[in-house]
């Protein structure tokens, strides 16, 4: 399992923002005020003026270095070297000044932003500077050169320890951030294999029990119809409403799956079929930008067109429909109006129509998804809206 390496460099990040960069600007601004209340100190003229341009060159390096947390490697290297020079400089000026104390600064957290092979050669080329002023001008340069190379190499692997704690901390957050995801991994797959598990058995059932009363309903409709028995119309009719039940049923079935069920995209279809069953004008109009559903609220959408249009058939036999698909970015709205002129389909209530998925459970399944269905009478009809969020 993948994991993106912001996750890593952030943490990175944070780490140093959270007291490296104090800690180096602590240093900086000791070295500024050292070197200002040193013997020398700072002026316009003579040391003091090598002074005050070495402090004024290295303060700019070290804050720019400080502050730039994600600056290329070659600058960086840069500014460590012009840290060193700087502190040289600084030396030379002020034999008795903190000159020591910046370039501890650039090789302690020299690890911490360069890979530990440039690191290294970048902490001993700054330590080479700094010697060659100590090997011209020191009044005993072997153990000014000692003290100074063995306090660079103590700061260097302080630095280096470090970088080293920062990097467990990274792969600590690596670890938790692949462990939390391999949770909600196994929870989804935990929640489809139940899915699944229930889908099969009630697939199971469907193909046992309604299969075969669709079956028994068709062979007593086709006797009734030879016979001319009085209750053939019946037999038609609830043969007609088992199989488009056990149709839909097989529907709902695939969605428990996660498998293609009818949505948006098939209201054209859906439309064009009422149109010519009824020869009825049905328009369709779609507006706004599709965005993605989640699969009970495609279905939603479908089976409350579904619904409406069926309902419109029933009670106002005859009138023009007009189908609504507003695309929002954060869900759809979807409206049925007829213009039967009916004043409503009994009132203003929600109506079953016998199929199993009528509009009271059609709200239901709105409410528990998160939207919201409304049915009721219009200026010169009735009118279906439906809200789901995406």
């Amino acid at each position: 399992m993948g994991v993106h390496p912001w996750v890593e460099t952030l943490s990175a990040v944070h780490e140093q923002r959270r007291w490296v960069l104090p800690v180096g600007l602590a240093v900086v601004a000791l070295v500024i005020v050292a070197n200002a209340g040193s013997s020398v100190g700072l002026g316009t003229s003579g040391n003091a003026l090598i002074v005050t341009l070495s402090t004024a060159v290295y303060a700019a390096a070290a804050l720019v270095f400080l502050l730039w947390f994600d600056a290329p490697l070659p600058i960086t290297v840069a500014l460590l070297l012009v840290m060193a020079a700087a502190a040289a400089a600084s030396r030379h000026g002020d034999p008795t000044g903190t000159g020591g104390i910046g370039l501890y600064l650039g090789v302690a957290y020299a690890p911490l932003r360069l890979p530990r092979r440039t690191a290294f050669a970048v902490a001993v080329v700054s330590v080479v500077f700094f010697d060659v002023e100590l090997a011209l001008e020191a009044a005993n340069p072997a153990v000014f050169i000692t003290v100074v190379t063995g306090g660079a190499a103590l700061f260097f692997l302080f630095g280096l320890l470090l970088r080293s704690e920062q990097e467990q901390r990274a792969r600590a957050d690596r670890l938790v951030f692949e462990l939390e995801q391999s949770r909600e991994a196994e929870k989804a797959s935990a929640a489809l294999a139940e899915r699944t598990r229930i889908s099969r058995e009630m697939h199971d059932v469907l193909a046992h029990t309604l299969s075969a009363l669709v079956m028994q309903l068709e062979a007593l409709s086709i006797r009734a119809e030879r016979v001319a028995d009085p209750l053939a119309g019946g037999l038609s009719r609830a043969h007609k409403l088992a199989r488009d039940g056990l149709g839909e049923a097989r529907q709902a079935v695939a969605a428990a799956r996660g498998d293609t069920v009818p949505g948006p995209d098939a209201l054209p279809e859906l439309v064009a079929q009422h149109a010519a069953t009824t020869a009825t004008c049905v328009t369709l109009d779609v507006r706004g930008q599709p965005v993605d559903l989640p699969p009970e609220s495609s279905l939603a959408v479908y089976r409350t067109v579904q619904e409406a249009l069926t309902n419109a058939r029933k009670h106002a036999a005859g009138a023009p429909v007009h189908v609504q698909l507003d695309w929002r970015p954060d869900g759809a709205v979807v409206e049925v109006r007829d213009h039967g002129g009916h004043g409503g389909h009994g009132a203003g209530e929600l109506h079953e129509t016998g199929g199993g998925h009528g509009l009271t459970g059609l709200a239901e399944r709105a409410a528990l998804l998160g939207g919201h269905l409304h049915a009721g009478p219009a200026d010169d009809g009735f009118r279906v809206r439906l809200e789901v969020p995406a």
